[in-house]
């Protein structure tokens, strides 16, 4: 018989001690091309080393064993409206199938400058999906005044923008952080962020 294994298991018949060879109830070459599928099944499910393929146990759990191994994109990382000069980047990202976790913290520096609508590039390209929130910001300024706010993609973008409450006599509403949104940018000022979006 074919091996039923993976959709369900397979029952076999043990040979007895006084089965022959040649027994019609337990043949013998029967009995080997069973146990060979049954192997060959088994051996599809776990997967060979560094298996490509997705249903296999090996594919699987490398998966999983990825997941909190970061990939630094300091280095990497390109800015709009953003000057890194002498300041710091501390950005790192991993990606599981098409869920990437993205979290950085830059630092400003004297030569530091944001001159407009400040977007970071993420590491993966997000998944067009329209606008939406995939996370949070704080903005600090220098280390006195905190600023809670939130995180920004577009539709199939690949790009990173931050919004900051602006809360006037009437209403709140929220602003593209720039050159003097939710402050006026200088030394020693930070950006902090934390999202979790779908890969394009």
């Amino acid at each position: 018989m074919a091996s039923n294994f993976p959709s369900s298991l397979d029952t076999f018949t043990n040979p007895s001690s006084t089965d022959a060879m040649d027994s019609v109830s337990v043949p013998h070459a029967s009995q080997h091309s069973d146990l060979n599928d049954a192997v060959e099944a088994l051996q599809a499910k776990v997967g060979a080393d560094s298996s490509g393929v997705a249903s296999s146990h090996d594919y699987k759990i490398a998966q999983l064993e990825a997941l909190g191994g970061y990939t630094d994109y300091s280095a990497t990382a390109t800015y709009t409206n953003f000057t890194l000069g002498n300041g710091t980047a501390q950005l790192f990202y991993t990606q599981v199938g098409d869920l990437v976790h993205f979290v950085g913290r830059i630092v400003l520096g004297s030569t530091s400058s944001v001159t407009g609508s400040w977007l970071v590039s993420l590491p993966v390209a997000a998944q067009a999906m329209g606008d939406y929130i995939p996370g949070t910001a704080v903005f600090i300024d220098s280390a006195t005044t905190f600023y809670n706010g939130l995180c920004t993609v577009s539709a199939g973008s690949s790009v990173l923008a931050f919004r900051a409450p602006k809360i006037t006599a009437t209403y709140t509403r929220w602003d593209t952080v720039g050159a003097s949104v939710p402050m006026t940018w200088g030394t020693s000022d930070e950006l902090y962020f934390n999202i979790t979006y779908k890969a394009a």
